[in-house]
């Protein structure tokens, strides 16, 4: 285990009183989630489709033992200072019995100090290897970074031989991109990190052009990968682009989008029933939209932290518990696929499936 500076355990102690761990409310009162991350964005609207879809049905089969759940949603912006901020409100209030999320990285890593010891924290989506193993109270749903680029180079190594990495100066894109350029069996021809809201990449993609690379894999969120897009096909880069998760809303976008690549670590396209069930229900509740992973690993995550509130009740080191044993009683079946985990907080298996973009919609590439 590892935390960066001071841990509030090792300044609070061990809490010895029973009542510090335990939620408050009687029996007719809601058991409170909280849940962090960016609402406004695209991907975390997603989320947070996934998160409330879960809890209508837990509640239609009535709640927590006859208690109704609700989450409590606080905006982090994707940004670790305000991560650690809503954390700390988190903890501090003693209705929250567990978190869902943070939805990114950097808040999430920023704010698993602030949990440590005190309140269990299931991110869907955070992808940094920085996670792994960083406290005994937090958990994720999607595979890491490292684990996703060594899944994803390999694969990726039957697209193109001569690859440039362009990546979201961030803990998600560094680490995408560092798992990716170890793992290409091909030629790293350049990797290049760019900062929020600096999206003239033009120089980049002219001199992809003019040394031959075939192969861009883009580690960054939608405003990076619609921006290379729109300027690869400005010029007319004939190469391979591969993006991941969080590209699914550029499929619809036919004219820079078409023949794209995009990894993903969960999709409706999957042949298996449970995923086949959650899209039809996603799509009945919302209008007919497909739901992409963060939909799905938000499904999951309040689903399984709605069994451990039912196994464990509105106690906070209950639920961790719980979480943790899951690798010894057996997998909660997600429509992710069975949830378990490591002793480093990390899911036990890992997964992806490879989609590429054909008439506007997303397609599987087998």
């Amino acid at each position: 285990m590892h935390l960066p500076g001071l841990t509030r355990l090792s300044r609070l102690g061990w809490l010895p009183l029973a009542a510090a761990l335990c939620t408050c409310g009687g029996p007719g009162d809601p058991i409170v989630l909280g849940a962090a991350g960016p609402w406004h964005l695209q991907y975390a609207m997603m989320s947070k489709r996934g998160i409330d879809l879960a809890v209508e049905e837990v509640n239609r089969g009535g709640g927590i033992g006859g208690r109704p759940l609700r989450v409590e949603f606080r905006n982090d912006s994707a940004d670790a200072s305000h991560g650690v901020q809503i954390a700390s409100d988190f903890v501090a209030d003693r209705r929250v019995a567990a978190v869902l999320g943070h939805v990114n990285s950097g808040s999430m890593v920023a704010a698993a100090r602030i949990y440590h010891g005190e309140l269990a924290a299931v991110s869907p989506t955070a992808a940094s290897p920085e996670l792994s193993g960083i406290s005994p109270w937090v958990f994720r749903l999607i595979s890491n970074d490292s684990v996703f680029g060594v899944l994803l180079a390999r694969r990726a190594s039957g697209l193109g031989r001569r690859a440039a990495v362009l990546y979201d100066n961030n803990s998600f894109g560094r680490g995408g991109a560092y798992a990716f350029r170890r793992n290409f069996a091909g030629r790293i021809v350049s990797a290049d990190p760019i900062w929020p809201g600096d999206l003239d990449l033009a120089p980049f993609v002219s001199y992809y052009r003019q040394h031959g690379v075939d192969l861009v894999f883009v580690a960054g969120v939608t405003p990076s990968g619609r921006a290379l897009l729109q300027e690869a096909r400005r010029q007319g880069y004939r190469g391979a682009i591969l993006g991941t998760d969080s590209w699914a809303p550029l499929a619809g976008e036919r004219r820079d989008a078409e023949g794209v690549y995009i990894a993903m670590r969960f999709s409706v396209l999957e042949p298996r029933p449970e995923v086949a069930t959650f899209a039809r229900t996603f799509r009945a509740r919302y209008g007919d939209q497909a739901p992409d992973g963060f939909a799905a690993f938000a499904y999951d995550a309040t689903h399984l932290l709605a069994r451990a509130l039912r196994e464990k009740g509105a106690d906070r080191a209950g639920v961790r518990d719980y979480l943790a044993a899951l690798e010894r009683t057996g997998p909660y079946p997600g429509v992710t696929g069975p949830v378990r985990f490591t002793p480093g907080g990390d899911p036990a298996s890992s997964r992806f499936v490879l989609l590429r973009v054909r008439g506007g919609r997303l397609t599987l590439v087998r």
